[in-house]
C-alpha cells in the first residue's frame, strides 16, 4: 500500500481506541523523562509524544480498480475513454483531513473504517461532457427515512429500528399531500416521554432508597434516554420534518449516501440529494439515487434495499460488503422527480446516463427492482 506519513502531537484527551488497534501497532516507544510526575502533570504536557498515522494515496487509474472490481470493464465498456479525464476529487482529501482531526480529538475508529475509501474521482466523458462522481469503497447500510404514504404504521419500520442510528427522515423528500396519513413517528417521541417520564419517576425513588450503583446508573441511563426523545420529539425542525414531508424509506428505496458537507457547495460537481446514481458490484449494476448524507468521517453507505441485493445478510448492524470493491457513481446535475419513487423510471434514467459515458455491455446487466 502507498503511504504518507502523518506526524502529529495528541491533544492531551483520552483516546477511544480499541485493543485490537493497539495490538496491531509493531513500535511502541518508551521516553525516559528527567522529570517527575508532578512536574510533567504541572506543565500540562500529554504523556503521549507522537503519533503516525497512514493515509492511503487514492487510486487513480482504471486498473487499479479492475484489480479490486474486475467487472468494471466488461459491464461499463466504455471506462477506458472516460478514465482518460480521471481526476482525485478534493473530497478525497477532506475525508481524511476529517478521520485525522477526529483522531487528534481522542476518538480513533477500527482500521476497517479508517481505509473505507479507495478513492474518489471526478471524471468526465470525451465525446458527451457527461460528469460522473466516482466514490470507490465498501458499503455499510444505512436504514433511514419514512414515508406515512406508503408506510403508515410504527410496526412498518421495525426492521429499520434495529438500528441505533435510525432516523425517520432523510436528504431527499418531497411535500406531503393533505390525504397523506400522518408519520407514525409524530406521536411516537412525545409518547415515549411520558412514558420514560413516570419510568424516571420510579427510578427516583428507587435510587433514594437505595444509595448503591445499580439505580443510579439506572436512573442516569433514564434520564440520557429521555434527553435524547425530547430533543426529537419535542424540537420543532423534527416535528415539522415528519409532519410535512415523505421521504425515501431505505428498505424500498435504493438510495445511496454521501458525507453531509459533500452536499454542499455550487460547483459542477457538487454531488445533490436527488441526483441519479449506480452501484457497481459483481458485474451487476443497481440504479438508484443519492438519497441522504451521513457522518463526514465515513463513506461508504447504501440503503437497506441495495445493500440485501449485493448480500442478503446485510442488516443495520451487519455490514452488507466489507473489502472496498464497490463502486459508486453519482451523476451531477441530475434529479430525480421529487415525488414518490417510481423505480422503473429510475432504472430507464441512470441506463440513459451510463450510455452517455460509453454506455453498458447489455441492459440485462442493470438490475430491475
Amino acid at each position: 500500500m502507498r503511504t504518507t506519513a502523518l506526524l502529529i502531537s495528541l491533544l492531551p484527551v483520552f483516546c477511544q481506541w480499541s485493543h485490537a488497534e493497539s495490538a496491531n501497532l509493531k513500535n511502541w516507544v518508551e521516553v525516559k523523562e528527567s522529570a517527575t510526575a508532578n512536574e510533567l502533570r504541572g506543565s500540562g504536557k500529554t504523556f503521549l509524544k507522537e503519533i503516525q498515522f497512514s493515509v492511503p494515496s487514492p487510486a487513480t487509474t482504471l486498473e487499479e480498480l479492475l484489480k479490486i472490481n474486475p467487472s468494471l470493464k466488461t459491464v461499463l465498456p466504455g471506462l477506458p475513454a472516460l478514465f482518460e479525464s480521471a481526476e482525485v476529487s478534493p473530497r478525497y482529501k477532506q475525508l481524511y483531513d476529517t478521520k485525522i482531526k477526529y483522531m487528534k480529538g481522542g476518538v480513533f475508529p477500527t482500521t476497517h473504517n479508517y481505509f473505507d475509501c479507495e478513492t474518489v474521482l471526478q471524471l468526465t466523458d470525451p465525446k458527451s461532457g457527461r460528469k460522473v462522481f466516482w466514490l470507490q469503497g465498501d458499503m455499510d447500510v444505512v436504514t433511514d427515512g419514512s414515508d406515512p404514504g406508503r408506510a403508515a404504521n410504527l410496526s412498518d419500520y421495525d426492521l429499520a429500528r434495529t438500528s441505533n442510528s435510525f432516523l425517520p427522515f432523510t436528504k431527499y423528500g418531497w411535500s406531503k399531500s393533505g390525504s397523506t396519513p400522518q408519520n407514525p413517528f409524530v406521536d411516537y417521541y412525545p409518547e415515549v416521554i411520558k412514558e420514560l417520564e413516570k419510568v424516571r419517576e420510579t427510578l427516583i425513588e428507587k435510587a433514594a432508597e437505595d444509595k448503591g450503583l445499580i439505580w443510579r446508573e439506572m436512573l442516569a441511563t433514564c434520564e440520557a434516554q429521555l434527553k435524547y426523545a425530547k430533543g426529537r420529539g419535542n424540537g420543532t425542525t423534527f416535528q415539522q420534518w415528519t409532519n410535512d414531508r415523505r421521504y425515501v424509506v431505505a428498505t424500498t428505496d435504493p438510495f445511496v449516501v454521501l458525507p453531509n458537507s459533500w452536499l454542499s457547495g455550487s460547483s459542477s460537481w457538487t454531488p445533490k440529494a436527488g441526483n441519479y446514481a449506480a452501484v457497481v458490484y459483481e458485474g451487476k449494476i443497481y440504479p438508484a439515487i443519492l438519497g441522504d448524507s451521513g457522518p463526514e468521517s465515513k463513506v461508504g453507505e447504501a440503503s437497506l434495499k441495495i445493500a440485501r441485493s449485493l448480500n442478503p445478510n446485510a442488516s443495520g448492524r451487519v455490514r452488507a460488503i466489507n473489502d472496498v470493491s464497490v463502486s459508486y457513481l453519482v451523476f451531477p446535475g441530475t434529479r430525480a422527480p421529487a415525488a414518490e419513487p417510481d423505480l422503473a423510471v429510475w432504472r430507464e434514467e441512470v441506463i440513459k446516463l451510463l450510455g452517455e459515458m460509453g454506455g453498458v455491455s447489455s441492459e440485462s446487466v442493470v438490475h430491475t427492482w
